[in-house]
């Protein structure tokens, strides 16, 4: 059997003989032991000046981090004090923008419907003005011509020879190659109602033909239509142009498929 002991006594270093009897080996034993008992109990724990030094470095870094740390905190609340300040300064401020946006607005919409209504209402009294009026479109011009002579005539053909007229002149934008209108200022309302009626039959053979004289919304109003109403001709519908809007033949408006009803 090998001996272990030999081995443990290697690896610790000591060089061990085995006793001749139990005394000698107790005594040998505690010869061993004692010089490690007394390393343990009398060893220096006391730290070097270097340590010293050193914790005293890094106790002074800390406490200078933790002032910077302190200063940066304090000026940081200094700098959010200030902006919450700001902050309400600038909501303060928006708040009444806001409040003169809205009422801006409002009055905007106030004047757009004014706007709207004025226009209505100015349409209406040019209408009124030209309620008497007629154009002859298609009449050659001629150098030094009598428009009301040539007015005359041409109610005469249109069925009302005896139509009295206040006066008749050229009227619209000079455009080459096209003839202004003849513009007519009847004296009478009933005889531009039968001029209207009578002049399509009577003057089908003809180069000039009679038109109401609309404003310039109607007009806008009248050609925005034009092609729906030809096709409605065509398909046996008739309509009239009488007081800025389309009518059927009993007076009513008609509405048509992308016009909403007023």
């Amino acid at each position: 059997m090998p001996d272990t002991r030999s081995k443990a006594t290697k690896k610790s270093g000591f060089t061990f003989s085995p006793p001749t009897d139990g005394a000698t080996a107790v005594g040998t034993l505690d010869a061993l032991l004692v010089p490690r008992k007394e390393q343990r109990g009398t060893g220096d724990i006391s730290a070097s000046p270097q340590t010293e030094d050193l914790s005293k470095k890094l106790e002074a870094i800390i406490e200078s981090a933790l002032q910077k740390i302190q200063e940066l905190q304090k000026d940081f609340l200094n700098v959010r004090a200030v902006q919450e300040i700001q902050l309400k300064e600038l909501q303060r401020s928006n708040q009444s923008l806001l409040c003169r946006c809205t009422d801006l607005e409002s009055k905007v919409i106030f004047l757009e419907r004014k706007n709207e209504a004025f226009t209505i209402e100015l349409n209406k009294l040019e209408r009124l003005s030209r309620r008497d009026n007629i154009r002859i479109v298609g009449v050659k011009s001629a150098q030094g011509e009598d428009c009301m002579e040539v007015a005359r005539d041409i109610l005469a053909k249109a069925g009302v020879p005896d139509a009295r007229m206040e006066r008749a002149h050229r009227d619209g934008r000079i455009t080459p190659g096209r003839d202004r209108h003849i513009l007519v200022k009847l004296s009478h309302y009933q005889d531009k109602i039968t001029l209207l009626k009578n002049s399509r039959a009577r003057l089908a053979d003809e180069p000039f033909f009679l038109i109401e004289d609309l404003t310039p919304t109607d007009l806008r109003e009248k050609r925005k239509y034009s092609a729906q109403v030809k096709t409605l001709y065509q398909e046996g519908t008739r309509l009239r142009f009488r007081g800025g809007i389309w009518r059927k033949g009993d007076g009513r408006p008609y509405h048509f498929p992308t016009q909403l009803p007023n």
